[in-house]
């Protein structure tokens, strides 16, 4: 059989196992990209695991990180066939994925979100809308899929909190929201002249991810903010503005509803490499003075308590 001929399958399964829909979209996108133009149509008992190396330079069609998720996507889809009961001519495990620059952990400063939440013309439904999307996001640190998907009775505007549906993990979690956020969230309800359940409405029903998306990109490229102004944006910067607050890595991740501590980790080492200067100015500049005291909290208690957060449960790796 061709490897081409177990796709479709492949990609009914991670289905079934009720992965997101982006994810499966993009391992769609690998399959019939990258994989098709290099080891499709290959028979199966005809791989080797050199093939990998086509695969790499097929999957540059799709960007930097093309190579690494096409590899991947290789992978996936070997073990499949393997769990399948399919005879395949190496271990899956043995290929490997190359490595990629890291990304860096982009954020908005404090400065910066407020020039954003302050840009939008709230004497409109639409920018008034998009103020109490924006203070909802950055205070929950919710994804744009899960904020969209709450109704208004699902608030509980007492206790600053709400139960959602984990967009990865559809595990059932609660989220918090701060006083500023209700704030704004109760004067965009109050504007609202419609009938509908849903926490946030455009037209005539819930409002779709790529509208909020689309009003967002087209009121925000003025302002001169060199980064890319997106939902997931204020994601990235509720996660490390806790970690800036002081907020330990435990607690970050458990906010952050991170199924995967490498995930937190990513965040807390982004930010420990921003503070590197200060610390280095305000340490070193201090060796001569005779004057250095040890740190309260040292790099080894933050360890102790990440290697604890591992063996209570915490596996494997995602997406922020």
């Amino acid at each position: 059989m061709k490897l081409s001929e177990y796709f479709e399958a492949y990609l009914g399964y991670m289905a079934q196992k009720g992965m997101d829909p982006k994810t499966i979209s993009e391992h769609r996108r690998m399959l019939y990209g990258s994989l098709a133009h290099s080891v499709a149509d290959r028979e199966i008992d005809s791989l080797r695991i050199i093939d990998v190396a086509g695969v790499m330079q097929a999957g540059t069609q799709h960007g930097k990180y093309g190579p690494q998720r096409s590899v991947i996507a290789f992978r996936r889809v070997l073990k499949y066939i393997k769990d399948s009961g399919y005879s395949i001519p190496f271990d899956w495990r043995e290929v490997e994925v190359p490595n990629v620059p890291t990304k860096q952990n982009e954020y908005l400063t404090k400065e910066e979100l407020e020039k954003v939440l302050n840009s939008f013309d709230i004497a409109t439904p639409a920018g008034l809308r998009t103020r109490a999307l924006t203070e909802v996001l950055f205070a929950t640190g919710m994804r744009i899929s899960e904020v969209i998907s709450l109704n208004k009775e699902d608030i509980d505007w007492e206790k600053k909190e709400a139960m959602v549906t984990n967009a990865k993990t559809k595990d059932v979690e609660k989220i918090y929201f701060t006083s500023r956020s209700l704030e704004w969230l109760k004067k965009y309800i109050d504007s609202r002249k419609d009938d509908i359940p849903a926490l946030f409405v455009s037209g005539r029903g819930r409002m779709l991810s790529v509208t909020a998306r689309n009003y967002l990109r087209t009121h925000t490229g003025h302002l001169g903010i060199k980064k890319h102004i997106k939902h997931h944006l204020f994601r990235k910067t509720f996660a490390t503005h806790l970690i800036q607050g002081g907020a330990d890595i435990i607690a970050v991740g458990d906010l952050c509803r991170h199924r995967s501590p490498r995930t937190t980790l990513r965040f807390y080492a982004a930010v420990n490499k921003e503070r590197s200067k200060d610390k280095h100015q305000e340490i070193l500049g201090r060796v001569l003075g005779g004057d250095i005291k040890p740190n309260k909290k040292s790099l080894r208690g933050e360890l102790m308590e990440f290697e604890k957060w591992v063996s209570m449960g915490a596996e494997g790796g995602e997406k922020n």
